[in-house]
């Protein structure tokens, strides 16, 4: 498995800084044997996380480039996180505020939250498919080692792929 360290686009594709969703981590599977490649984006929040996942075939077309095929859409089922902790107080604007008395009600929103979070993630994934002609990319690839990627879509794109497990992954 790759994930990616950088893409030009990313800006542009996955502009959540406005919401309460964060991009928790952004991979490719590819599969040799079978010529199929997923691709995921791992989103994490508040009280859940989730993902989305395309499933492609591709093919061989020369020793660098490779055709995609999109042929599925996946939407994760949400997966329950670890609950809210408050604070006991928090300081604003120089006056220190007790979290106290909305505990309770921050509990019941928890506990409510979480029954409808545990109904939804006993369901399978949304599965749908993709089959748009159009749903179709190339991928270039400039550079490649042990654990890093480094391709060139169709679209001008640029993906900096480093394989998992990989030293340059460490801090």
């Amino acid at each position: 498995m790759f994930c990616l360290a950088f893409n030009r686009m990313l800006a542009i594709d996955f502009d959540l800084t406005s919401s309460c969703y964060m991009v928790e981590e952004i991979s490719q599977i590819i599969d040799s044997e079978t010529f199929t490649v997923q691709n995921s984006v791992q989103f994490a929040g508040p009280l859940a996380t989730t993902s989305i996942s395309t499933n492609a075939k591709f093919e061989v077309r020369s020793p660098k480039r490779v055709q995609i095929k999109f042929e599925e859409g996946i939407i994760g089922t949400p997966q329950l996180t670890d609950s809210i902790v408050l604070p006991e107080n928090v300081e604003f604007l120089g006056q220190k505020i007790d979290l106290t008395p909305i505990k309770g009600l921050v509990t019941s929103v928890q506990d409510t939250a979480s029954s409808v979070a545990k109904t939804i993630s006993s369901q399978p994934p949304l599965k749908f498919p993709i089959s748009n002609n159009s749903a179709q990319s190339w991928l270039l690839t400039s550079y490649l080692d042990e654990d890093l990627r480094i391709s060139r879509g169709d679209a001008g794109s640029v993906f900096v792929l480093i394989r998992e497990g990989s030293p340059l992954l460490t801090p």
